[in-house]
């Protein structure tokens, strides 16, 4: 266990630390500390749409406990989703998905203000351009007012990054070219003549915009038919694509970014179609939405493995103070706080944990032992309750729990290693 210590303290952490100190990673972090209420308060909200509001939802539908059928004074399918109660439900939940929009907005806001500072370009400017980018580049590709929304939601994240990288850093460039800078008059004040100077800079940022959109709109078209082809494929039942595609999300929720709203393409391509063809019974596939949306379940393992296993009071606080968030498979308080991001120590059970799962969870639905999951459950059920509902059996829930105990055995021993080095260093 010492040359482990020695490996972690000399070679791994020193190397981790001048990358976890990289300023733009650095601006990552500080803007989702930023948002962190605000994601809170949309999980919450969603939270609430999902379990008690939602006239589809297990609480009002008729597949589920059927209150609807009950408020309603006894209508059902169509005429229940019809009806003025169903109604008043459904705006609710467009409420919610504009708490997502919202959030998209804030992250080019916030981001493009660390930036410009990174860039050392005017502050307002800066939001307000990679703001003005963005919105270009999500509405343009789309053609469809209501795959635009999907764009401000959980599935825009990844563009607000890349944009207000990109349109921030574009700016700031251009605004340090003495000749692209318009002259006013000298009779104009001096806060007048700044911020006309920079009017060439904007309109070429919004212009590679611009540019950047019409051609993701030409590569979209294309795209659907590639999208079609990969749909028909039996790729994405492939546990070794599976191992890959989950990797991937696990690594980049290390680096701090979010993994399934990055990859939600892969999701919408081989998940979702799998889960409704299930949901309709045309087939058995083992990995759909449902199968992942407990993908969290190993972080609730984390922090039990904290509260048993460390004896550092932060650590156990902090599992403490998230935890009622994680029952709802929100983590980002948790690995926020802790914090897991970019943290070396860490970085092997936060990767391995989901892919065992995702192993575990194969063999026993291929073998019979749990069903396949059949019903879509909303991602902020309850864990334990949401596999359970899902598989319509009870051993889609025990599923769960062995996930959990499976995961706390996995992050145990981590847990023990990097206590024991922090209260050394302390």
């Amino acid at each position: 266990m010492g040359n482990v210590y020695s490996f972690w303290e000399l070679t791994l952490i020193p190397k981790v630390e001048q990358f976890y100190n990289n300023k733009y990673l650095t601006a990552i972090r500080r803007t989702f500390y930023i948002l962190i209420p605000f994601w809170l308060t949309i999980s919450a909200l969603d939270v609430i749409n999902n379990l008690l509001l939602n006239p589809k939802g297990f609480l009002m539908s008729n597949q589920g406990l059927n209150l609807g059928f009950w408020i309603t004074g006894g209508l059902s399918g169509e005429d229940y989703l019809g009806s003025d109660f169903a109604q008043i439900l459904m705006t609710y939940n467009e409420i919610v998905d504009i708490g997502y929009r919202i959030i998209t907005i804030l992250i080019v806001s916030i981001l493009s203000m660390y930036l410009s500072e990174i860039f050392e370009s005017d502050k307002y400017l800066t939001i307000f351009c990679s703001l003005a980018a963005f919105l270009i580049m999500s509405s343009v590709p789309t053609y469809n007012a209501g795959e635009m929304t999907d764009y401000f939601s959980r599935r825009g994240y990844f563009l607000a990054f890349v944009t207000a990288f990109t349109s921030s850093w574009i700016f700031a460039k251009l605004s340090k070219i003495k000749w692209l800078q318009i002259k006013a008059p000298h009779s104009t004040t001096e806060e007048f003549s700044q911020y006309i100077s920079k009017t060439l800079p904007i309109f070429l940022t919004l212009l590679t915009a611009s540019l950047c959109s019409l051609m993701l709109a030409l590569f979209s078209r294309t795209a659907n038919t590639f999208e079609t082809y990969l749909s028909s494929l039996d790729l994405f039942q492939e546990p070794i694509f599976v191992m890959i595609y989950q990797f991937t999300v696990w690594f980049l929720w290390w680096l701090g970014l979010p993994g399934y709203a990055i990859t939600s393409k892969i999701m919408e391509v081989g998940y979702i179609p799998a889960q409704l063809s299930n949901q309709i019974g045309e087939t058995s596939a083992i990995f759909t939405t449902g199968f992942f949306e407990a993908g969290v379940i190993h972080v609730m393992g984390f922090m039990i493995a904290i509260l048993v296993f460390s004896q550092h009071e932060s650590w156990r606080s902090v599992s403490k103070f998230g935890m009622p968030a994680m029952f709802f498979n929100v983590q980002e308080v948790f690995i926020f706080g802790l914090p897991l991001i970019l943290n070396p120590i860490f970085l092997v059970p936060y990767i391995v944990a989901p892919l065992a799962n995702v192993l575990v969870g194969y063999f026993a639905i291929s073998w019979g032992i749990v069903p396949i999951f059949q019903v879509d459950i909303p991602w902020t059920m309850p864990l334990i309750f949401s596999a359970a509902i899902g598989t319509h059996s009870i051993m889609g829930g025990i599923l769960q729990i062995v996930w959990l105990i499976m995961d706390i055995f996995i992050y145990a021993p981590f847990v023990i290693t990097a206590n024991a080095i922090e209260l050394e260093n302390e």
